[in-house]
């Protein structure tokens, strides 16, 4: 099952699979906010809610509130005045609009990167990682459609439509702006420099629809400090019944008691995830940008060191839209399967809780599968790993046409 490139950033009609899928997304959002929302509430939303209230009165949307959270918020102000929708209905129905948001984002982002089968195939895969995301509350699932979004958006050349979608996302986490690499592949890019600029000084000034200039300030500020404590590593990575799991920068630390800070890893990650361009632009095809897009996705959880167990649905969307999108092979499948087996079920209530907490937190099992996995990806960026049928391909096409060229 190859890639129909033209697909690529352009509406795709809805199969009997995908609407059947789409009903699949759409009541899993409303049965899960049904159920996060009884007692206990899950405390990721009350916090959310918490911070809309917190920025429009003024108060310091980073410091603790023991009396009604269990946390404190970390993510930016502008993400806080987004929130508004959600925060401003009742409980119920808020987590309802907002867990449906994140599927339909999802969703959407699916739809626009791969054709119908293939777009099928990677929303069933993502389903249960999604369904987890949304019951405990996260951004994650968000996240990867905002990514997905943009990356069709660039492909179709919006600019202004891809850095809205990227930077929105950024604003929520950091890391979806390791989107923007994807510009790369595309025509007028200083002027889409200009645009991502733009579109980020808009961004942070959001808040000042219902904040002072000094406010918005301090609380940048207070931003900043929360952000700098997250940077420092955790004595609780692998200690078992840790929420934090930190990517590969988690099992540097908890098989090898490495404590060196994150900012090498991830230095070396990010030089893996470019590598594969120095091939040049005769090998950018739309087959090459999207499996660099399905790295990218799982690049963010690897190399992320605040990567919480909920944050892998990111990966495991990457996953999906890689395997969805490649021809079929024994070692693919076999690579897929063990992602879906311990990234999702393993973490699930199917593993006894002895084995959970004293070997699959202690050793951060979650995150093993997803490195050869991204090793593998990085290796087919390079041209190194392909199928049989896959070189004959290449071969046919070398032959056959003049290779696409991407214009500086």
């Amino acid at each position: 099952m190859g890639l129909i490139p033209k697909a690529v950033g352009s509406y795709v009609p809805q199969t009997r699979a995908l609407r059947w899928l789409l009903a699949l997304y759409v009541i899993s959002a409303v049965v899960v906010a049904v159920q996060r929302t009884q007692p206990p509430p899950e405390y990721n939303f009350a916090i959310f809610r918490d911070a809309f209230t917190h920025l429009v009165s003024g108060q310091d949307l980073y410091a603790a509130y023991p009396a009604t959270q269990v946390d404190v918020f970390k993510y930016s102000p502008t993400f806080a005045l987004l929130f508004a929708p959600f925060a401003l209905l009742p409980v119920l129905p808020g987590y309802i609009l907002w867990a449906l948001v994140c599927a339909g984002t999802v969703f959407a982002g699916v739809t626009r990167v791969l054709p119908s089968r293939p777009a099928a195939l990677a929303l069933a895969i993502g389903w249960l990682a999604v369904v987890g995301d949304m019951q405990r509350a996260q951004t994650n699932a968000l996240c990867a459609g905002l990514i997905m979004l943009g990356w069709a958006a660039m492909e179709g050349e919006h600019q202004w439509t891809a850095a809205a979608a990227i930077i929105t996302g950024g604003f929520v986490k950091l890391f979806p702006i390791a989107a923007l690499a994807g510009a790369i592949f595309h025509t007028r890019k200083w002027r889409f420099a200009l645009v991502v600029l733009i579109t980020v000084v808009v961004a942070a000034a959001l808040p000042l629809l219902v904040i002072p200039w000094h406010a918005l300030g301090t609380q940048y500020h207070s931003w900043r400090a929360v952000e700098a404590r997250d940077a420092v590593p955790l004595a609780r990575y692998g200690v078992g019944g840790a929420d934090v799991y930190a990517g590969i920068m988690g099992l540097l630390r908890a098989w090898f008691g490495v404590t060196w800070p994150f900012w090498p890893t991830q230095l070396v990650g990010v030089a893996l995830l470019l590598a594969p361009l120095v091939r040049g632009p005769s090998a950018w095809t739309p087959r090459f940008r999207l499996d660099f897009l399905a790295s990218t996705l799982v690049f963010c959880v690897l190399f992320n060191h605040q990567a919480e167990s909920p944050s892998y649905s990111i990966a495991m969307l990457g996953a999906a839209v890689w395997f969805a999108a490649s021809d079929r092979a024994w070692w693919r499948t076999a690579f897929m399967v063990a992602c879906f087996v311990i990234v999702n079920i393993a973490s699930s209530a199917v593993m006894p809780s002895t084995l959970y907490v004293g070997y699959y937190v202690k050793y951060l099992i979650k995150t093993v599968p997803l490195v050869p996995l991204w090793l593998v990806m990085q290796g087919e960026l390079f041209g190194l790993i392909r199928t049989a049928a896959e070189l004959q391909g290449v071969e046919v096409r070398e032959r056959d046409v003049v290779p696409h060229q991407v214009s500086a």
